[in-house]
């Protein structure tokens, strides 16, 4: 038999209850007990680790999605118009446009005009961002955050006066589809300015600390308010075709923004420069994850190494046998590696099951909720990823039984003599 067939063979025994040593009883719970145990162990920590990892790549794309839906990937606006409320128009740039349109990772790009407010209903007010946009602006992002209602009716040879509320402002305003809102604009050269709109539909991210008081429109309404000609914007929505591409993109766009604009000067800036803060608490996460692994790690490995230990020092009649007829040292040591291997592989088999359960329960249901003033997100989000669930399947049992092969150098250490005279 060749000697790795003996040495798996030998392994297999040891997970078989001890025959004839002792109290049988006794002898075969103490035998199973501890391998049970550091099983245990192990699929917990699996488990954890799955559902950290989930949670984590959820959350980060959960708020990509959602931040890039509200804003596009990448944003271009006048460089002045930052923190006025009578913003000056960027013109609009046809040869920009289809400059852009032309680039490598391309998504789409949207003309957009805002004007900020106060929004007042017969029992509320609440300041407002008007948005306006264009046909081609991301309206599956908004038709799938839809809670009442339908999308503002943009476009057409027709200028209508709808307005797409969130769900927070129009709580807080107690108004829904169907109703009509006023909106007072300040600024300009009309001291004060008074519109009425009619609430088309209410949406709802989740986000609201960003959604509460955007509300989208027709361009052309914008655009009116603010007495701009056709072709005067506030400025364009880029967004990639993926949100990893989202930084070559930006780097290109930017190199031609500043040739477009001209002395206008427009600015570039992606979401991570919108939103610094969040991507900051992104990158904590990613922290914690790290900390999780290490610490699920750890406790696995201390029940791996008690285990072993009380599973060599049980055998310890065996391994004397074995080194009278002539094993050497690291063969034996193999043989508990290799049993320590099968404990580890049954747990990392329960782990994830119960792993993938966990994820699969929340991603369908959103089971467990969250307080969105303070997490920007409802409900616990998910995200499978078969790139980390691989990695993790491949190098926890790497990590595992590398490092279990210090204490079981403790095999090298029992004499025969010792072990086999009082037989």
């Amino acid at each position: 038999m060749p000697k790795r067939s003996v040495e798996i063979f030998l392994a297999r025994r040891l997970g078989a209850p001890k025959e004839n040593e002792g109290a049988n009883a006794q002898g075969q719970h103490k035998d199973s007990a501890m391998p049970s145990v550091a099983t245990v162990a192990v699929a917990v920590s699996m488990a954890v680790m799955i559902v950290a990892l989930a949670v984590v790549g959820g959350f980060e794309s959960a708020l990509m999605e959602k931040m890039a839906g509200l804003t596009g990937h990448l944003t271009i606006e006048r460089m002045a118009t930052g923190g006025t409320t009578t913003p000056q128009p960027l013109t609009r740039n046809a040869e920009f446009e289809a400059k852009v349109s032309g680039m490598d990772h391309f998504g789409s790009i949207s003309a957009w005009a805002g004007k900020v407010g106060v929004l007042k209903s017969r029992t509320a007010m609440q300041g407002v961002m008007l948005r306006g946009e264009e046909e081609g602006y991301d309206s599956l992002f908004f038709k799938r955050s839809l809670t009442a209602g339908a999308l503002p009716r943009i476009g057409g040879e027709q200028r209508r006066k709808d307005v797409l509320l969130s769900q927070s402002m129009a709580d807080l305003l107690e108004v829904g589809v169907g109703d009509k809102v006023e909106v007072v604009f300040m600024g300009g050269e009309v001291a004060v300015r008074r519109d009425a709109y009619k609430v088309c539909g209410i949406y709802s991210t989740g986000m609201e600390s960003l959604e509460q008081q955007l509300a989208i429109t027709d361009l052309r309404n914008v655009q009116r308010l603010n007495d701009w000609a056709e072709n005067e914007i506030s400025g364009y929505h880029v967004s990639a075709d993926h949100i990893g591409n989202m930084e070559a993109l930006g780097g290109e766009v930017r190199v031609e923004a500043l040739h477009a604009g001209g002395n206008e000067l427009w600015r570039t800036y992606d979401l991570i420069q919108a939103y610094p803060q969040i991507f900051n608490w992104l990158a904590t996460h990613d922290v914690n994850a790290v900390v999780i692994i290490v610490i699920m790690l750890a406790v696995a490995l201390l029940n791996m190494i008690t285990a072993l230990l009380i599973i060599i020092f049980e055998r310890i009649r065996m391994i004397g046998t074995l080194k009278t007829l002539g094993m050497r040292n690291g063969a034996i040591q193999r043989v508990f590696l290799w049993r320590s291997l099968a404990v580890i592989l049954k747990g990392m088999a329960w782990g994830n099951a119960v792993g993938v359960f966990i994820v699969l329960v929340q991603g369908l249901t959103g089971l467990v909720r969250l307080d969105p003033e303070a997490y920007l997100l409802s409900a616990v989000p998910v995200e499978w990823g078969w790139s980390w669930w691989l990695g993790l399947n491949v190098l926890t049992p790497m990590v595992l039984v590398l490092l279990l092969s210090i204490p079981v150098a403790v095999v090298a250490r029992i004499k025969p003599d010792q072990t086999l005279k009082f037989q």
